[in-house]
């Protein structure tokens, strides 16, 4: 939980204390201007996210402990990707702060492309994360509230895909505000909703009813074989009883011979 919420704050804080880059159809030279009216806090964002991400590599792996199978191995491959990407589009952005007076229009415009294209990207790992958290809600290994969310958030993450060939100036432009506000802000409260959760100990009450029994062994696998020893038990009784009636017969008959 302590991961989770440190995660929630840091990206919070760092979601709303640098306004949004100047967006596609905007000139490089609005681009410069932004950077250096805002260069120390982009430095400050990069430090709140760099001890974020170290927060939410705990909550992905411990989410990970609870996954199995084909769901595990993908939501393995969306965290590293949720992190890659997060880190590389953070060294671009920290990157223009360094050095913000020598910074030109060509080269800020190129580079925001390259950071505004980031954020649909994202939505792709957003997705391979928050499927198999689904998947496992679905089968009780989460509480059914974070399989709603996960849900809610997969949803949101396809629908903003469309900010990939999104137009310039546009809501759902590259980097536009469903990217920046929407998205951001469903991601900070998903990731910390699943850090949440880690720390509920849950589990299935099915497993936790055949846990309690001796042995662990379910009660309804246990009664067949239970029956079917009953059963061999009559019949060796049966048995014995025949045999007992044929010696009876057999006695009866040597004395009606010797009469």
């Amino acid at each position: 939980m302590i991961a989770g919420i440190t995660f929630g704050v840091l990206f919070a804080v760092a979601l709303v204390m640098v306004p949004a880059m100047p967006g596609i159809g905007q000139p490089g030279y609005d681009i410069v201007s932004h950077v250096n009216e805002h260069a120390a806090a982009m430095r400050a964002h990069a430090l709140l996210v760099a001890f974020g991400s170290l927060a939410l590599v705990v909550v992905l792996g411990h989410a990970r402990d609870r996954l199995s199978g084909p769901a595990g191995y993908v939501f393995t491959i969306g965290s590293a990707l949720v992190l890659v990407q997060l880190l590389i589009a953070t060294w671009f952005t920290a990157g223009f702060a360094l050095h913000p007076a020598q910074l030109g229009s060509a080269t800020a415009r190129t580079v925001g492309d390259i950071v505004a294209m980031s954020a649909p990207m994202l939505t792709i790992a957003n997705i391979m994360v928050a499927a198999p958290i689904l998947l496992a809600a679905n089968e009780d290994r989460f509480p059914r509230w974070l399989g709603i969310a996960a849900a809610v958030f997969t949803v949101e993450q396809l629908i903003e895909t469309i900010t990939i060939i999104g137009p310039p100036g546009s809501f759902i432009s590259p980097g536009g505000p469903m990217n920046s506000y929407l998205g951001g802000a469903l991601f900070i409260a998903f990731f910390t909703a699943l850090g949440v959760a880690l720390a509920v100990d849950f589990s299935s009450p099915v497993a936790a009813e055949r846990s309690d029994r001796p042995g662990g062994v379910d009660a309804r696998t246990s009664e067949p074989g239970e029956k079917r020893g009953d059963s061999a038990d009559d019949s060796s009784r049966e048995a014995a009883d025949e045999e007992r009636a044929d010696r009876v017969a057999e006695d009866v008959e040597e004395s009606s011979g010797e009469g």
